[in-house]
């Protein structure tokens, strides 16, 4: 059987920031009770006080508070953060003969090691980043295989991450998360185990990167 508590914390995740705003205080909890009650009360098969549900909230809040100290913790954790600017995004679809062709610049590449390239695979796509000083070689080794669609102009930032993040629960949310408040349009994101790197138009880095420094240098 689901507990009263269990009922609430599902009714208040399905919200993605609500319990962010709990947690800075932008919420009024009883007003936010009274809301949830009906639907509390129904999945329950009773009638529950919106006293209980107040204080199950707030034992939430005390927990969600503990999680984002250890969250802001790691965020000013972050290492290098490296700027590239003048790259070019390729999406093909996957293809037996795309394959084969893939090698070729794969090859060429090897000769050029001021030049860079990123290469992601999905089930039906790939996509292929490279910097603007590649790409006559890259168009001319896959000129045979039409593009789904090709974007220029753009920029990659790629972010140190803290050894610790694959233990840390929320810091893709937060990162990611905060970005996405400013505003900033991601094309891309890549990732390693401890490098995160997001590919957007050249004309918002500065405005990423300001918030990404601004994570760094936090002392809340």
């Amino acid at each position: 059987m689901i507990s009263i508590k269990t009922h609430i914390e599902n009714e208040l995740k399905k919200e993605p920031f609500l319990l962010e705003n709990i947690n800075n205080g932008l919420i009024n909890i009883s007003s936010l009770a009274r809301k949830i009650e009906p639907k509390i009360s129904e999945l329950v098969g009773r009638k529950i006080n919106t006293n209980a549900i107040v204080m199950s909230i707030k034992r939430m809040e005390i927990q969600e508070i503990n999680k984002t100290r250890i969250l802001k913790k790691q965020l000013r954790k972050i290492g290098d953060i490296t700027v590239r600017s003048g790259l070019i995004d390729y999406n093909f679809n996957n293809s037996a003969e795309f394959e084969k062709l893939k090698s070729k610049f794969n090859i060429s590449l090897l000769t050029n090691t001021k030049g860079f390239h990123t290469l992601s695979k999905g089930i039906n796509e790939t996509t292929i980043i490279i910097s603007e000083n590649l790409k006559a070689i890259f168009e001319k080794k896959l000129k045979d295989i039409p593009y789904r669609t090709k974007t220029e102009n753009l920029a990659s930032i790629t972010i140190e991450l803290p050894k610790e993040n694959t233990q840390t629960t929320g810091l893709y949310y937060s990162l990611l998360g905060i970005i996405a408040y400013k505003g900033i349009n991601l094309v891309e994101v890549i990732s390693t185990t401890n490098e995160l790197t997001i590919i957007l138009k050249e004309q918002q880095v500065s405005t990423a990167l300001e918030t990404l420094m601004s994570l760094k240098k936090s002392k809340s």
